[in-house]
């Protein structure tokens, strides 16, 4: 066989060319010319770039923790997971963690895992102080835009996506959002006013707000996530509130160990429950602020115990048979709202010879006797990916409330 070297050199170059223009493209030609224009008629204005940049520097020299308090959290933390997995070998099935997560569990958690098994408190810090930009954020709003920015054009679309979101809080609740977010774990976004913003912060003060109006003048509420992923929400809600809230995140292990650090290291005020320090009593909920357990802790709770439920972008990506479960769970315990947000596309996929599915947004749905429809709605705060990915719909915002018992029938 002959190697023409002139062919072999041109397929190179076309390789070449190739990989540096998926770099320059955002998603398709037409959606990246979008970006640029929208960025140099609205956004070049405000002078955002360098903004953008000293966001995305280092920032883990300006998170300075009381250190004895601090150095607390590290064997709590690995306390807490080492009880968790050992109890999540025999949860029911719609608890477990499928095929198809737990490969992404291994691909961006493994030396969270790792570190945790072996009991290691000073690698588990080293690695926490970088976690919003380490793998084990990736899907938790974290590292897939530090791993973006890199791209080109991927600047412009972040100073767009941040200003718009701004600019939607401000419209929607009549006054500029409180723009505020934890420096732990290194976060990278737009730096204002001295402190680092990612947009995915506009959103949790957002979501937080309209929590917060929904439980109204409730003495002490208990609002309960479900896939709390990094714990953004429910810093955003606490940091929010006006008077004592009770904030219980439920998610799988790996995840809910970065959620804790996260909370835990930016409320030191605060008192933590981990999993295995006390039973999730209703009865004891009030005498803590934040409650960190496992997903499969969900059926050990009281009955009416939860003022609000919330999910946000999960429930959509879960099993369907997983999120019906949730469904019962939320019916059985709420006694107030269940607040979701969800993209509305069906999809399917295999594992282990079977055949498996998800609930776009509108099918999930809690039982209608127990709970009724107040809303449905576009999410406002969707980001141009989510949009596109999405059919153009981005994410749905649900909201339904539990019916009070009606009067007793008249007998005739």
């Amino acid at each position: 066989m002959v190697v023409n070297p002139v062919s072999t050199v041109y397929r190179g170059a076309r390789r070449l060319s190739g990989f540096f223009i998926r770099g320059l493209i955002l998603w398709d030609v037409r959606s990246t010319l979008a970006v640029i224009f929208t960025y140099f008629t609205e956004n070049r204005k405000l002078k955002a770039l360098p903004a953008l940049r000293k966001g995305f520097a280092d920032h883990r020299a300006e998170f300075r923790p009381a250190d004895e308090k601090y150095r607390g959290i590290f064997p709590r933390l690995i306390d807490a997971y080492t009880r968790a997995k050992a109890d999540q070998a025999g949860v029911p099935g719609p608890y477990r963690v499928g095929i198809m997560w737990q490969r992404e569990i291994d691909s961006h958690c493994g030396e969270l895992a790792a570190v945790l098994r072996d009991g290691d408190a000073d690698k588990l810090r080293a690695l926490m102080d970088n976690f919003h930009r380490e793998k084990i954020s990736l899907g938790l709003q974290g590292n897939s835009e530090w791993a973006n920015i890199q791209r080109p054009f991927y600047k412009y679309l972040y100073v767009n996506t941040w200003y718009a979101f701004y600019r939607i809080y401000e419209e929607l609740a009549g006054k500029q959002p409180p723009l505020q977010y934890p420096m732990v774990g290194n976060p990278a976004g737009l730096y204002h006013d001295g402190r680092v913003i990612p947009f995915h912060a506009i959103r949790y003060h957002y979501s937080a707000r309209e929590m917060l109006n929904l439980l109204g003048e409730t003495g002490h509420p208990v609002v309960a996530e479900i896939g709390s992923g990094l714990g953004g929400q429910a810093h955003a809600l606490l940091a929010n509130a006006e008077r004592p809230v009770t904030y219980l995140c439920l998610d799988i292990p790996e995840v809910l160990i970065v959620a804790s650090y996260f909370l835990m290291a930016a409320l030191p005020e605060k008192k933590f429950l981990l999993y295995g320090e006390a039973p999730p009593d209703a009865a004891n909920f009030q005498q803590y602020d934040v409650i960190l357990m496992p997903n499969f802790v969900l059926p050990q709770l009281g009955e009416q115990s939860v003022d609000l439920f919330f999910n946000n972008s999960s429930f959509s990506e879960m099993d369907s048979e997983t999120v019906r479960e949730y469904l019962r769970q939320i019916e059985r315990i709420g006694r107030g709202y269940f607040l979701h947000i969800n993209h509305n596309t069906a999809f399917n996929w295999r594992e282990d010879g079977r055949e498996f599915h998800n609930l776009p947004g509108t099918q999930v749905v809690p039982d209608p006797t127990v709970f009724k429809k107040l809303y449905q709605y576009h999410w406002p705060l969707n980001t141009l990916p989510e949009e596109l990915y999405y059919k153009g719909a981005g994410f749905l915002a649900f909201l339904y409330e539990k019916r009070r018992p009606g009067p007793p029938e008249m007998k005739g």
